[in-house]
């Protein structure tokens, strides 16, 4: 692999600095439908994720629960550029922070590469002033005619690409193995960390839908880890905190013996059930085991 992890363990001290204690946080993007923003389908650089519903609805209810860390997906972030004080004065009244934000894009396309880094600059701008440490990175575009030759090079260019935009922000980007891309089972995120110098943000059911073993997978790349995403896995999909069949104790005691001292999301995203119920059972299940 060429990865090259100064840059990671320099904000990995800088993160330690910050903060002392592991931060257990949960994603916003489960309470309500998933979209794409309108613009979008008409301009690159307007292309982003957002979660509808009533943002500080969503935050009284989590905050409620026990997580006082959030996730956010860029549209949910973006949409208060214009007066951030609102997003960051919603915060404060719940005592929560926003620990990081999931940004998607193409990053293959050559021609739309530079609109989707201006996508980046904004991301980034708005995440450093709300107090952000993490950018979770999504996408890799499939091509009508599939994968193509040379196509895990030009997706790991454009994700060095934007890992640059977020560095210059101090702000800890990493790419999130996801289903519906091209870094999906084992094979593939190995053919795409070969190329790059991004982090990985393993997401273990994620990892389990796409036909990996979580624990191998997070064993293998336990050194370029920047955060964890938490969530399980059933017969219908995602499923809360050990609802599932994944053994996420057994990865979490690995972490543990390792020394593991990063944080962790909870996303309980695309679960059929109650949301709000859903949370709850995660948290239930992560006391004792990481609090």
């Amino acid at each position: 692999m060429i990865y090259e992890n100064k840059n990671l363990r320099k904000l990995k001290k800088k993160r330690k600095e910050n903060y002392k204690d592991m931060r257990l946080g949960y994603m916003t993007n489960a309470f309500g439908p998933l979209v794409g923003d309108g613009a979008g389908v008409t301009s690159v650089k307007d292309i982003r994720y957002l979660t509808m519903g009533d943002d500080e609805q969503i935050l009284k209810q989590i905050t409620e629960v026990g997580f006082k860390s959030i996730e956010v997906l860029e549209g949910n972030l973006t949409k208060y550029s214009g007066d951030l004080a609102v997003l960051k004065d919603m915060l404060m009244k719940y005592d929560a922070e926003l620990m990081s934000v999931c940004v998607g894009a193409n990053f293959i396309y050559k021609d739309a590469l530079e609109d989707e880094m201006y996508h980046m600059e904004a991301v980034a701008k708005a995440a450093k002033e709300v107090g952000a440490t993490y950018i979770a990175l999504c996408g890799g575009a499939i091509r009508g005619k599939g994968i193509q030759d040379g196509d895990y090079k030009l997706l790991g260019a454009g994700l060095d690409e934007a890992r640059k935009v977020f560095d210059a922000y101090d702000l800890e980007a990493s790419y999130h193995p996801h289903l519906g891309s091209m870094a999906e089972s084992p094979d593939q995120i190995d053919k795409l960390f070969d190329v790059t110098n991004i982090a990985i943000c393993p997401d273990l059911a994620h990892l389990a839908a796409g036909g990996g073993n979580p624990l191998e997978i997070v064993k293998k790349y336990y050194d370029r880890i920047s955060f964890m995403h938490l969530k399980d896995l059933d017969d219908n999909g995602f499923a809360p905190l050990g609802t599932g069949r994944i053994d996420i104790v057994s990865i979490l005691d690995y972490l543990k013996e390792k020394g593991y001292k990063g944080d962790y999301l909870v996303e309980i995203d695309g679960y059929a059930g109650d949301p709000l119920e859903a949370c709850r059972v995660s948290y239930d299940f992560l006391k004792g085991k990481l609090f």
